[in-house]
């Protein structure tokens, strides 16, 4: 059957229509369920993720910031005060003006028997990430113990030591498992020592013969060489002019401003090991003399400066009265006239010269000497907390300061295990160490201290 042109142009735009249709229509399903599980699909992971969000949740913007009080708004007003007993042991050198640097060792046990009082807190005031800490202590402790060399025999040391810093903490890291505090601020340190000594007199009187012994010495050398050049051999006439001539060289504030160790003084010798046991605080711990006398450079500049001529003023007559006798046994001697007699009497008047030398010594040597020194350390340190459980946990603090402000250095650190007893009472056990090194206006100490720690405290 024949179609018409009519016909033909409605069938070739139903074709077009249902193509058109087709093309409009939505993917099936399959095709719509991939596109949803492409979109769905989570992006990449990073071992950076976990450090992304504790930065986040807690430096940041902490989530669930740190309680002081369990319960409490972290960020209103926060106190806590925490008394606390250090059982702190000692270990160190310590020294005023001229006196001898002593060295100081003692246990715990030692220092809480020569403790006579003492207290000791920490506090802190917070609000949110910012807060004020506060340390303090008060101690007053005194003993007795034995010292090395030939000067002293043993000594007292009473000892007044306060300690208070005062901080600006900020939260770093904020979060209820734990904190981390940085802070800055100053440490007020306080020392009032007060050092009595017992002289070792057959020391000093063993330095008095070296110092004899040597004055002697120069003195018996020119008596020789004049008794050899002298045109006269009349006996007073070359004693009293020896006795002139050397008395002057001996004893004129010229020469004795140039008195010399290598001439007058063995001074290598001074410092003797020290073989007596500990009785207290106070220990000299010599190995050998060399170090002990770099240690003691203040008494022997003391001693070679100022004492040493004083002690040779002290002694004029008696240096005279050996010049005399010592020129009349060289002279004797030359003429082959010596006897026993003039012998003995130049011998006693060494022995004599040997006493007064050591008397002037032991008069010259200070008893006792006291000095009350305070200072600040600027300090920057670290705290932080870790909560292992709701009633157990882990702190520690570190600081150093001083930086040649106060003192050259000081260290302060503490680590410390705690429970919290209820929701306002804790408790904390551990170990603490300080090292403080100060040298300044004649006074020095090097001080270590370390030993347990414990407290109780109370928070609102």
């Amino acid at each position: 059957m024949n179609t018409s042109p009519f016909r033909k142009v409605e069938t070739l735009r139903a074709i077009l229509l249902a193509l058109a249709l087709a093309a409009l229509s939505p993917l099936p399903e399959a095709n719509a369920g991939e596109k949803n599980s492409l979109a769905e699909t989570p992006p990449p992971h990073s071992f950076l993720d976990p450090i992304k969000d504790f930065a986040r949740d807690s430096i940041l913007h902490p989530k669930t910031p740190f309680e002081m009080v369990p319960g409490k708004d972290p960020n209103s007003w926060g106190f806590s005060i925490e008394p606390y007993l250090w059982l702190m042991g000692i270990n160190g050198t310590s020294a005023i003006g001229t006196l001898p640097a002593v060295d100081i060792s003692a246990n715990s046990q030692k220092v809480l028997q020569q403790l006579e009082w003492g207290v000791m807190s920490m506090a802190e005031l917070r609000k949110g990430r910012w807060g004020i800490l506060a340390d303090g202590y008060y101690a007053a402790l005194s003993g007795e113990g034995d010292l090395g060399g030939y000067f002293y025999q043993s000594g007292n040391l009473e000892m007044q030591q306060a300690l208070a810093s005062l901080s600006l903490a900020y939260r770093i890291v904020d979060d209820r498992r734990g904190f981390l505090d940085f802070y800055a601020g100053a440490r007020y340190n306080y020392l009032g020592i007060q050092m009595t000594f017992r002289q070792d007199r057959d020391g000093i009187n063993f330095v008095g013969e070296q110092i004899s012994d040597n004055v002697a010495s120069k003195i018996s050398a020119q008596v020789e060489s004049m008794v050899a050049s002298f045109k006269t051999q009349d006996e007073g006439t070359f004693t009293a002019a020896v006795e002139n001539e050397l008395s002057a060289a001996l004893l004129s504030p010229r020469s004795q401003s140039k008195a010399s160790p290598e001439n007058l003084v063995l001074l290598d010798r001074l410092v003797k090991p020290s073989s007596r046991r500990d009785r207290g605080i106070g220990r000299n711990r010599d190995s050998s003399a060399a170090r002990d006398l770099a240690r003691n450079e203040k008494i022997r500049s003391s001693l070679d400066q100022n004492r040493l001529r004083d002690v040779l003023a002290s002694a004029r007559g008696d240096i005279r009265k050996y010049i005399h006798a010592e020129a009349a046994a060289k002279l004797a001697a030359s003429n082959g006239t010596l006897t026993s007699e003039i012998q003995s009497r130049a011998d006693a008047a060494k022995k004599k010269l040997a006493q007064s030398i050591s008397s002037a010594l032991a008069d010259s040597l200070p008893l006792s000497e006291s000095v009350t020194q305070w200072w600040i350390d600027p300090i920057v340190g670290l705290r932080g907390q870790i909560n292992l459980t709701r009633w157990l946990f882990l702190a520690a603090q570190g600081d150093v300061g001083g930086f040649g402000v106060g003192s050259q250095i000081t260290w302060n650190t503490q680590a410390t295990v705690g429970v919290n007893f209820t929701r306002n009472v804790f408790a904390e056990l551990g170990y603490r160490y300080m090292y403080v090194d100060y040298n300044k206006n004649d006074f020095l100490y090097q001080m270590n201290s370390f030993g347990l720690f414990s407290s109780i405290g109370v928070k609102f």
